[in-house]
């Protein structure tokens, strides 16, 4: 029988995994804004359900896990990527700015896996489901200047992921990976992206293939939870961001 993940943010590197968990036989959901491109395309490598969410909008939480429960019968995994990231200066900080950054974040996540979790302990076996989220190495060492609002969602969303660990086990695993930087923003110029990597004690960027590998490592892991894995070129032991 076929496994069935539901993912948030699919435009980069969740692109490469859902086309790698299509690759190996799996059925997603993904959950999309503005990447219809991006859909379209994974449906080349194996069943999609696309649906188009605005995680922001509390109402779509539930709709999200009823529609792939009713499409494909079960649910295997969460995997929540989806995150906003701009500046905001704390002069200019407005309540907005947060309620952008934390709702698709944290609150998406805490409450998409909380709709999951009924249909996972449907499976069967001891482990009935897995859940990963995508945070950031510098969230628990030393957030940069200038992004509070993407800061504060991300803190919320690495407690959540232990939280959730507790709550749900020990049926279902909850896991997270902390990112360093993978692949170059769009908006990055190449100077600004190599002073980034420059940073790293590996003077390099993630590769795409670990961030793949882990995931599916944590998909299949029986006996780890509430774990936050740093993958980041061995960004947080160099310092302090700017």
């Amino acid at each position: 029988m076929k496994k069935v993940g539901i993912i948030t943010g699919i435009k980069r590197i969740g692109f490469h995994i859902a086309k790698e968990l299509l690759e190996d036989s799996w059925s997603l959901a993904v959950i999309y804004l503005s990447s219809e491109k991006e859909v379209e395309r994974l449906k080349e490598y194996g069943e999609v359900l696309g649906i188009k969410a605005d995680l922001s909008e509390r109402d779509s939480y539930k709709a999200i896990v009823q529609k792939t429960f009713d499409v494909f019968g079960s649910i295997d995994a969460f995997i929540h990527l989806a995150s906003p990231y701009f500046s905001t200066p704390l002069e200019s900080l407005t309540e907005e700015d947060v309620k952008k950054h934390f709702l698709p974040i944290a609150e998406a996540f805490l409450f998409i896996s909380k709709e999951c979790a009924p249909y996972m302990l449907r499976n069967e076996h001891h482990i009935k489901g897995r859940i990963i989220a995508f945070g950031d190495w510098a969230t628990n060492t030393t957030p940069y200047k200038n992004y509070s609002a993407y800061f504060l969602a991300k803190g919320a969303l690495h407690t959540a992921i232990k939280v959730l660990a507790k709550e749900l086990a020990p049926h279902i695993l909850v896991n997270g990976i902390a990112l360093g930087p993978t692949l170059k923003p769009p908006d990055f110029s190449q100077e600004k992206w190599n002073s980034y990597i420059e940073k790293t004690p590996l003077k390099r960027e993630v590769s795409i293939k670990d961030v793949v590998e882990l995931t599916k490592f944590l998909l299949r892991v029986e006996s780890m939870t509430g774990e936050i894995i740093n993958l980041d070129s061995g960004r947080h032991i160099s310092g302090e961001c700017s």
